[in-house]
């Protein structure tokens, strides 16, 4: 699938506009005049399917959508000389600039990212990043740079993956000003492998929902073949809400957390898994926890490849004892939750397209509802087999669950340790809804949901675009 032109006038509404044309106005004051391309890319907003696109040993799958109305876009131009440069709408991101690599291409991506230390924490290396593997997998194809400005609706932090939105708008706009065709499904892969600059090792869940986003429609993603397929969703009278919590640190003890999982999920648990028996059994026959040290003895190619992978990891938690079996339990309960929320929402689908006589007895709302129940024991697998939750998070998960009938499910949304919490709940009770958060969680902490822009209501929309 190539990237189209999207100009539909669902795009071009008066708040759209005028920010638009604010962003056009700040992009002309900092680099001056002249013609500008204009590219958007969603929030991905992920249903359910969390923390599975980096398992290796079972197929696993996620069903996320991109956001109809909350988006980041980038604004940018060709830049002769080789540099890149970029600067943010938000006061909090500094402008900086940087030069192409005078040399690239050759040897592993992997090896060399994984063999260098991760750059101190800035929005830039997201952009760096997608420059970089540009450069190291089309070589001398990559001459020209480019100028930037971003301005976005996604609150960073706040799992509905502002960073990867970045590494693909800048991946997208590297590959435009030189001339180079590209493929969204292609771009997907490249991007997830351009975030590995940053320290993290995971998988292509954000990076394809934005790109392959599709109105009206969840992508169900199958990571182990890499394969997406669009599914329609009900709409009316169901919205999809995020409340955000707070940002998650991006910072190096939660790049520690993040990759501990990663390494576990990959390269431990495939080690340990015996190959007898049923899958909920080999599971069950998983050791508890397990060293890294301890790992070692017992399979040492296999460390060696965890070592080459995550070396700051085996160099300072050699010793720590790492969980085994919870997240293996948390993988197949994953597992299982998509495919039952696949199936609802199949049964759906083809009980439309059949009539009554067609293979679902239920109504649009029951599987909304039963959707909703998959959620909810998804957060709590999130919370108590993978850790990924924190005090602050559950606080407003309470908050939101506080009042019996309001809503259908709730969750932590993307990588935890802060961010968003996912909703969903019939649009008639969307205003009582965002008044309990905001008077139960946010005002007691001196905050307003709606002055601060941490509400999102999320409708499925189309994916990477260009609206000039």
């Amino acid at each position: 699938m190539s990237l189209r032109d999207r100009r539909e006038d669902m795009y071009l509404t008066d708040s759209r506009a005028s920010r638009l044309a604010l962003a056009r106005a700040k992009f002309t004051a900092h680099y001056g005049p002249g013609e500008v391309r204009l590219l958007r890319a969603p929030a991905r907003i992920n249903i359910i399917g969390e923390h599975v696109d980096y398992v290796s040993y079972l197929p696993t799958a996620s069903l996320p959508f991109g956001s109809q109305e909350h988006e980041m876009l980038m604004l940018f131009r060709p830049l002769a000389g080789g540099r890149v440069r970029g600067v943010s709408s938000h006061a909090a991101y500094e402008p900086f600039e940087f030069e192409l690599e005078k040399e690239s291409g050759g040897g592993e991506w992997a090896s060399w990212v994984f063999n260098r230390p991760a750059p101190r924490p800035h929005w830039s290396n997201y952009v760096r990043g997608a420059v970089a593997f540009a450069q190291w997998s089309l070589g001398g194809a990559v001459r020209q740079g480019f100028e930037f400005l971003i301005d976005s609706t996604i609150p960073p932090g706040g799992g509905s993956s502002s960073s990867s939105a970045i590494v693909v708008l800048a991946g997208a706009a590297i590959r435009e000003v030189n001339g180079i065709e590209y493929g969204l499904g292609d771009l997907a892969r490249d991007s997830s492998q351009a975030e590995w600059y940053l320290g993290t090792r995971g998988g292509a869940l954000d990076h394809t929902a934005i790109c392959l986003g599709r109105r009206h429609h969840a992508l169900v993603m199958d990571h182990s073949v890499q394969v997406s397929e669009a599914l329609p969703i009900p709409g009316d009278p169901w919205r999809w809400v995020t409340f955000f919590s707070q940002p998650a640190d991006k910072g190096r003890e939660v790049m520690l957390e993040y990759n501990e999982r990663a390494a576990v999920s990959r390269l431990l648990i495939p080690a340990l898994l015996s190959d007898v028996g049923t899958i909920d059994a080999r599971i069950e026959a998983l050791p508890e926890s397990c060293t890294l040290a301890d790992f070692a003895d017992r399979f040492p190619a296999a460390f060696a490849d965890c070592r080459a992978a995550f070396p700051e990891l085996v160099a300072t938690r050699s010793n720590r004892s790492l969980r085994i079996r919870d997240r293996a339990r948390h993988h197949l309960g994953e597992v299982r939750r998509v495919a039952g929320a696949v199936r609802l929402l199949r049964g759906l689908t083809e009980a439309a397209a059949e009539g009554s006589g067609g293979s679902s007895d239920l109504s649009s709302d029951e599987v909304m509802r039963r959707l909703g129940v998959l959620i909810d024991e998804s957060h709590q697998s999130l919370r108590e087999l993978y850790e990924v939750s924190i005090p602050e998070v559950d606080q407003l998960v309470d908050t939101i669950s506080s009042r019996p009938g309001l809503i259908a499910g709730r969750r932590l949304m993307g990588g935890g340790f802060g961010g968003n919490v996912l909703v969903l709940c019939r649009t008639e009770n969307l205003p009582e809804l965002i008044d309990l958060v905001n008077q139960g969680y946010y005002a007691p902490r001196g905050r307003n949901a709606l002055a601060e822009g941490a509400v999102m209501i999320s409708t499925p929309g189309e994916g990477l675009t260009h609206l000039w």
